[in-house]
């Protein structure tokens, strides 16, 4: 029986020696991990401001076209004098 215990106490060793190196392992995946979840951090906040760049870019195109198209149809208004809304009658 001592035969028999000495070799279930080798394995449990073995085992817990194979445990531990894969926690060890796990430790250091998980501090790339953090590493690595800083830095995706800091790459979104440059894509948002870069986002809300060109969005605001893009308001303000959108507004001047707005306009334009404002002034664009109320000369046309003064320039026709009303010509087309009668039908020609």
């Amino acid at each position: 029986m001592t035969d028999l215990k000495t070799r279930h106490y080798a394995a449990l060793s073995s085992s817990l020696t194979a445990l531990s190196q894969n926690l060890a392992a796990t430790a250091d995946q998980l501090s790339t991990t953090a590493e690595q979840l800083d830095a995706m951090r800091r790459l979104a906040g440059g894509h948002v401001a870069q986002f809300m760049a060109v969005s605001r870019l893009l308001d303000k195109h959108d507004e001047e076209v707005a306009r334009r198209v404002e002034e664009e149809a109320g000369v046309g208004a003064k320039r026709g004098g009303g010509e087309g809304s009668d039908g020609g009658q």
